[in-house]
């Protein structure tokens, strides 16, 4: 070995040889950084890349070989053809060249290992293609060497293929590509031996041809090598730019990324994905195993086995060439992400996770919204109506309830609207707990709630009578005791045929539960309808009877016992309808307090009274009734006040007749209304009293005038002791209070004669006289009932 080196040393010019070896060891880097460019650029440019790879491999072999055997000392001037040494070019690039490319083009390191060695094996058909050039000179092979050259070449290129796709280095591989070249071409030349051929000589001409093209290859190899470090150091600051900018966005996206390739390994990820899943920097590395981080991540996040299963059977498809895939996946913190694959051209996918949670809860909370009452928790108006529609079908029975609170509105008025929805959220849990969860309870807005429930109408009136039963119980708000009610209207399926005309009346059968005086249960019977209707127009014809002067006034007289003369009348309105004939009092004036139209008739109710008691004996007085609604109303002392004015009437000749109900209603109200009413002069009667709220106490707070004794008592107590005994008591008490009383509904002679042995002040009733018109200037129609009293 040390021989054949030092031989190989002797015919060599160590000038030509360090020359070669330099040319290789370039070669080899730009074919090194060729190779790296070809596999990261674009198709487009991609192919100028394989074609320079394919030029520099058979050039930088061609031009080694030839330097070196310009320097190579023979005892013989060996001369080239031109052809042949042109040939052999182009043998480098076929031979050497072109594999090298193929094996630039395919991703499995075994294909690229066999390009690399059949590249090796060009190395040795290039040298001694490039021997055959020689002209005038016979050559001998040995056939030990040139096998040798053939393997030497062969393995360093195929190592050299090997390595570049483990380390992607430079150095190594232009290290093994000058290993092989020049091993593969000293190796040759050591088993070659040249004899003169008889008569031939060769010139100086071909040795300075021979030149020219190696100085020539050389000169294209070293310019390439500069232009290539040129390109290679843009390309590296624009990639370091883009790679700076793609880092930059990377890591700052607001969804976790995650790459995993073909081959099911982790190729790329950001920190919002470490930062989602809990993961360290130092726990994942690129080339991971995908299954070897999922495991990881399920150790981390707590997941159970099978949502590791479901997460990889999920990924895995998307890895596969597809469509991809895309899901809400509830995680066990209570977080929800969504997470989309999507796969990637060449193999792979894409993952990106967003965390959707606040989103997810804030559509679940519109539509949350958009069936339910923000406050109590019920149903709204809507759900009620798609849950009606699709109730309502043949051979299917339930019930509608319709509930509104009784004084809800006095609870808002006396403590704010703050504990009135306190009061409202309390009311809700009350219905729930007691309709049961097969009831669909929904708040149809303020104080109105609807119930659906599956039976027919007498479970449907027991469970309303229930619930009757359980908002009569006190509530305690904010420390504070409140007490309400409720009135509830029921309808079954079989009444109506829609849900429209079922709602429609369970409203009316809620209207009369109310009517009859709240706290109670309707159910909605045949003919309400049509009495609603009726109820509706005669309340559009009592908006336009004041206009039309449809009302009148009658008067009863009452009559003073001590003296048997006429003291007073009570004026009574009277509606002479054009169609309907006269309408009784109690067939319009509650519907007129429902509406809020007494207050308008009580004022004009006022006015006329006045004005025509204004023409009676200045010793009579007239007495008016006064409707709890007008009491109310803030305009009720401005009509008293301008009816006096208007009328000139002594304050002293009008008095106001209000029932016990009235006075209770609100009690500090109607006593401060009354006690400005006592300042101007008007008188205060107790109507009925006896019935309703009577109490002792009422006598004792409210400033009165006088006590009318309610026409029951009379007509019973000469059959009814009890009714005697009350009389009796009334009487007497109000002769100790000294409040004159009034016994009304006297008919007889002998109810007469009782109230003037008992003591009674006054009476009324039809045996005084019967509610009729009085006119100016005329004699008192009365008269001879209080001489023949």
């Amino acid at each position: 070995m040390t021989s054949t080196l030092l031989s190989l040393a002797s015919q060599h010019s160590l000038g030509f040889v360090a020359t070669a070896l330099v040319i290789c060891v370039v070669a080899g880097w730009l074919l090194s950084v060729l190779i790296a460019q070809s596999e990261c650029a674009a198709p487009p440019s991609r192919r100028w890349w394989l074609g320079s790879i394919a030029v520099v491999a058979g050039l930088g072999v061609w031009t080694t070989h030839f330097i070196a055997m310009l320097g190579y000392r023979t005892d013989i001037i060996l001369s080239y053809g031109v052809l042949g040494t042109a040939w052999s070019a182009m043998l480098g690039i076929l031979a050497v060249g072109l594999p090298l490319t193929l094996s630039a083009l395919v991703r499995s390191r075994a294909l690229a290992v066999t390009f690399g060695a059949a590249a090796g094996l060009g190395v040795g058909a290039m040298h001694y293609t490039g021997m055959k050039a020689i002209d005038g000179c016979l050559q001998v092979y040995s056939p030990a060497a040139s096998l040798a050259a053939c393997l030497v070449g062969a393995s360093a290129l195929a190592l050299a293929r090997g390595l570049r796709l483990a380390s992607r280095s430079n150095l190594a591989t232009s290290a093994l590509f000058t290993l092989g070249v020049c091993g593969a071409h000293f190796t040759a030349i050591s088993g070659t031996s040249f004899v003169q051929l008889p008569g031939f000589e060769s010139g100086k001409s071909d040795t300075i041809t021979l030149s020219i093209f190696t100085a020539a290859g050389a000169i294209v190899i070293f310019l390439g090598a500069f232009l290539t470090v040129l390109a290679a150091k843009r390309f590296e600051a624009q990639e370091r730019a883009h790679s700076t900018i793609l880092s930059t966005a990377l890591h700052n996206m607001s969804n976790g990324l995650l790459f995993i390739d073909a081959h099911r390994k982790v190729g790329l990820y950001n920190d919002r994905y470490l930062e989602m899943f809990g993961l360290l920097p130092e726990q994942i590395t690129r080339t991971m195993p995908f299954e070897a981080l999922l495991r990881l991540v399920c150790a981390i996040q707590g997941w159970a086995d099978g949502q590791r299963v479901a997460i990889a059977h999920g990924i895995g498809e998307g890895v596969s060439p597809g469509a991809g895939t895309r899901g809400d996946w509830p995680m066990p913190d209570g977080r929800i992400l969504d997470i989309e694959v999507r796969p990637v051209p060449g193999g792979g996918a894409v993952l990106t996770f967003d965390d959707v949670t606040s989103d997810r809860t804030a559509q679940d909370r519109i539509a949350h919204l958009a069936f339910h009452d923000s406050l109590t928790g019920l149903a709204n108006r809507h759900a009620l109506s798609l849950r009606m529609a699709e109730a309502v079908e043949p051979g299917v029975r339930f019930s509608l309830l319709l509930l509104d609170l009784d004084r809800f509105k006095s609870v808002n008025d006396s403590h704010g609207h703050g504990v009135g929805d306190l009061l409202l959220v309390e009311v809700a849990s009350r219905i729930r707990a007691v309709a049961g969860s097969e009831a669909f309870c929904a708040r149809m807005g303020g104080d109105e709630i609807a119930l659906i429930v599956p039976c027919d109408l007498d479970a449907a009136t027991a469970l309303a009578e229930a619930i009757v039963g359980a908002l009569a119980e006190p509530f305690l708000i904010e420390d504070i005791r409140i007490s309400i009610g409720c009135s509830i209207g029921l309808c079954g399926s079989h009444d109506a045929c829609d849900p429209v005309e079922m709602m429609k009346r369970a409203d009316i059968a809620l209207y009369e539960a109310k009517r009859n005086g709240r706290g109670r249960v309707s159910r909605y019977r045949a003919g309400m309808l049509e009495a609603a209707a009726s109820r509706q127009t005669l309340e559009a014809d009592l908006e336009r009877a004041l206009e039309r002067a449809e009302f009148h006034l009658a008067y009863q007289p009452f009559l003073s016992l001590p003296d048997d003369r006429i003291i007073g009348f009570e004026a009574l309105i009277r509606w002479e309808h054009p169609t309907r004939g006269l309408v009784p009092p109690p067939a319009f004036i509650p519907l007129s307090e429902e509406t809020g139209q007494i207050v308008l008739i009580g004022k004009w109710v006022l006015e006329t009274a006045c004005r025509e008691a204004a023409t009676w004996a200045v010793h009579r007085h007239v007495a008016v009734n006064v409707s709890p609604v007008q009491l109310r109303s803030p305009l009720f002392l401005s009509h008293v006040t301008n009816a006096l004015a208007q009328s000139g009437l002594a304050p002293s000749r009008l008095e106001i007749e209000l029932t016990e109900t009235a006075m209770v209603e609100d009690g500090t109200e109607v006593a401060r209304v009354l006690r400005d009413l006592r300042t101007l002069g008007v008188k205060i009667a107790m109507d009925d009293f006896g019935t309703g709220y009577s109490s002792l106490a009422h006598l004792r707070d409210f400033p009165l005038d006088r006590i009318k004794i309610d026409r029951s008592f009379v007509m019973a107590a000469a059959t009814d002791r009890h009714c005697m005994a009350v009389l009796t008591a009334i009487t007497q008490m109000g002769k100790m209070l000294e409040i004159p009383t009034l016994a009304e509904g006297v008919e007889t002679d002998e109810e007469l004669a009782l109230l003037r042995s008992l003591g009674c002040d006054a009476v009324q009733g039809y045996l005084i006289g019967r509610p009729g018109r009085l006119c100016a200037g005329v004699d008192d129609p009365w008269r001879h009932v209080a001489g023949a009293a």
